[in-house]
């Protein structure tokens, strides 16, 4: 089984956050260059791809992958994406994967 790609970010990410940042803000009617205005944006970006994790979690796992193979997608430890994502484990969030 291939190994799975680490997390990177450079000028690709840098770029797509730019880009979701100012959807956003025209979506909501923000300004850019309201500093706390972005943080809020930027803030909501990171809660929405959090709470995406789980499903993503759940599906490559019914697809057969390992632990391990998340983690380091994760980049941290099985045991740790285990603990975060394993719906048998007691910190996970329960609403996952059914809920939105």
């Amino acid at each position: 089984m291939p190994t799975s790609p680490a997390p990177h970010s450079g000028d690709d990410t840098f770029d797509l956050i730019d880009d979701a940042l100012t959807a956003l803000a025209e979506r909501r009617g923000v300004w850019l260059g309201d500093d706390l205005a972005v943080i809020a944006l930027a803030t909501s970006l990171m809660d929405q791809a959090e709470r995406w994790l789980p499903h993503l979690v759940h599906d490559t796992r019914a697809n057969g992958h390992s632990w391990h193979e998340i983690a380091q997608a994760l980049a941290t430890s099985p045991d740790q994406a285990r603990l975060w994502f394993d719906p048998e484990s007691p910190v996970a969030d329960g609403r996952w994967p059914h809920g939105r």
